[in-house]
């Protein structure tokens, strides 16, 4: 099974984003469902500072992010 590499950190008004603070692995069968089990876990004290979140495939592409998910929504 494929695994993804969700990360988070804090993003500056100059947008800039700083070192991760959140840097998880997800196991899933593909992006779908990859981006639903990053979108249902449960939130750390660490996320409260978090207002940058992405999702990174095995070859480090981009899969998911908060503005990603912006434009979609």
């Amino acid at each position: 099974m494929p695994a993804y590499r969700l990360r988070g950190a804090v993003r500056a008004t100059d947008g800039t984003i700083g070192p991760p603070l959140i840097d998880e692995t997800i196991t899933a069968e593909g992006r779908q469902e990859a981006v639903r089990r990053a979108n249902a876990r449960e939130a750390t004290p660490a996320d409260e500072q978090v207002n940058a979140l992405w999702l990174v495939d095995e070859g480090g592409n981009l899969v998911w992010s908060l503005r990603l998910a912006d434009r979609e929504g």
